[in-house]
């Protein structure tokens, strides 16, 4: 039997019901999420319940008779979106919404690994919810919609676009529409990186990884060929280039694009982060043309991951050069011995320090605290890392990349919730000795460090702030 008018609408009542619950409990996780990342993750949340009419034509195009039983089997009629900043915190609001007990989610889809057809991106999930109305306690479907806001522009845009022509849109604007997605997709993963590379997230285990199979690779093309220079870089293996040129370049030598991945080509070869096609990207270029020759995949590097791996490139690449090897010990020997030097002094006036006035902190709110030690090293990121519960990140990243001059410059990044406070540079300055009549060493100025102390002073009250003002108790491990 077909529902009648005040039926139906008594049906809408308990969806906005359920529409009003859930986007209460979606809100609350707004100041959670913000906190534990140290920046917005979700920026706004929409709601609606269908109306009547739509019920009822949606019934009709399925075949449905509109009774109680066929509506309840519509699941999006209440229906929830979620904006978020960047592509990675899709992932991060949908783990959220699985591990909640007070919905279970029943179905999803994933249209933003997998696009539909017109280009639209978002990341849906029906969801099973328990709410009490004045019968009693049931059981209604919802969906909540996950996008990002460069997502969100587009469907916004491309919504009233199939409003004013209807089912019937014209092809050439479906497929200006497909590739204005493909742009705003591309821009979302740009804005993402580029938050990665300002609070250097990147996962440095995997930069690593891959310099050394870049190195393994460089090694190959070298075989037994001896550099002559005594001034040896393995940044004249590289070009900086648009993929534009290196296509044409590619063109030049005579390769075709069956012969390397065209999709990934504008994309570092390291991080997979994309490039825009007019951006100056670092490319190694092989030598004696043995790229034509092996019909490799050129390797192109973003900003972020070329100054993370030269470093390592340059302690691994050094010994192809015979003349260099001596230099090479020497160097290796003063770089151990800089890295005893300013690790040193990090330990003893940085993190020691910071590690006492946590202990205290720890005694006043009752923190159990975990450690364990670090170790400086050329392209070492992460030098000290503590996590308290949930709510709070301590860390201190480093850059450090030895040049063996008259002094060495060791750059500490410290952040809190991820968000860079402030910055400190620690130089180190080699003493300087002369010889005597009897060949005897005389130190004229001893070794030095400088550093800004009220800087570092007023870092460290920073984090003491900001864990004087956490409620407690709460547990702490130190990771690194």
């Amino acid at each position: 039997m077909s529902l009648n008018s005040q039926q139906l609408e008594g049906i809408l009542a308990c969806y906005k019901q359920i529409e009003s619950e859930l986007r209460v409990k979606l809100e609350s996780l707004k100041s959670p999420l913000e906190m534990k990342f140290g920046r917005p993750v979700i920026l706004f949340i929409e709601s609606r319940t269908k109306k009547g009419n739509s019920l009822i034509e949606k019934a009709r195009r399925y075949g449905w008779q509109v009774t109680e039983e066929t509506i309840h089997r519509i699941k999006d009629i209440a229906g929830l979106r979620i904006i978020v900043q960047h592509l990675d915190d899709i992932d991060r609001v949908v783990d959220v919404l699985h591990q909640r007990t007070d919905l279970r989610v029943i179905d999803e889809k994933d249209f933003v690994r997998s696009p539909k057809t017109s280009g639209y991106r978002s990341y849906h999930l029906i969801v099973e919810y328990d709410y009490n109305d004045l019968r009693g306690p049931a059981t209604r479907y919802a969906e909540i919609q996950v996008r990002t806001v460069g997502q969100h522009f587009w469907a916004v845009l491309q919504h009233s676009m199939m409003y004013k022509y209807g089912l019937e849109v014209p092809s050439h604007v479906a497929e200006n529409l497909r590739l204005i997605a493909e742009e705003t997709s591309n821009m979302d993963e740009k804005m993402m990186v580029m938050r990665w590379a300002v609070s250097r997230d990147l996962e440095t285990d995997e930069v690593r990884d891959y310099a050394e199979k870049l190195v393994k690779s460089l090694y190959q093309q070298e075989g037994s060929k001896v550099q002559q220079s005594m001034t040896f870089d393995p940044l004249s293996y590289f070009e900086k280039m648009s993929i534009l040129e290196l296509s044409f370049l590619l063109g030049q030598q005579g390769i075709a694009a069956s012969d390397f991945n065209p999709q990934s080509l504008a994309r570092c070869s390291c991080c997979n982060a994309p490039f825009l096609l007019h951006e100056n990207v670092r490319v190694l270029t092989a030598q004696s043309n043995s790229l034509a020759e092996k019909k490799a995949d050129p390797v192109r590097l973003c900003k972020v991951c070329y100054s993370l791996i030269v470093p390592i490139l340059r302690r691994e690449l050094a010994p192809l050069s015979c003349i260099n090897r001596d230099w090479l010990q020497k160097a290796q020997e003063e770089t151990k011995h800089l890295s005893r030097k300013l690790y040193q002094f990090f330990l003893e006036r940085v993190r020691n320090p910071l590690r006492k006035r946590l202990h205290q902190s720890a005694a006043r709110k009752g923190i159990a605290m975990s450690q364990q030690t670090a170790t400086l090293d050329v392209g070492a990121v992460t030098l000290f890392k503590a996590v308290i519960g949930d709510t709070v990140t301590i860390q201190i990243d480093s850059e450090w990349d030895p040049h063996h001059g008259e002094a060495e410059t060791l750059v500490l990044y410290f952040k809190l919730n991820y968000r860079v406070i402030g910055r400190m540079q620690i130089s180190y300055t080699y003493p300087e000795i002369e010889w005597d009549e009897f060949h005897e060493p005389e130190i004229i100025e001893p070794e030095s460090f400088l550093y800004n102390a009220s800087e570092l002073s007023r870092l460290f009250s920073l984090i003491e702030v900001e864990l004087q003002e956490r409620p407690g108790p709460f547990t702490m491990v130190i990771n690194r």
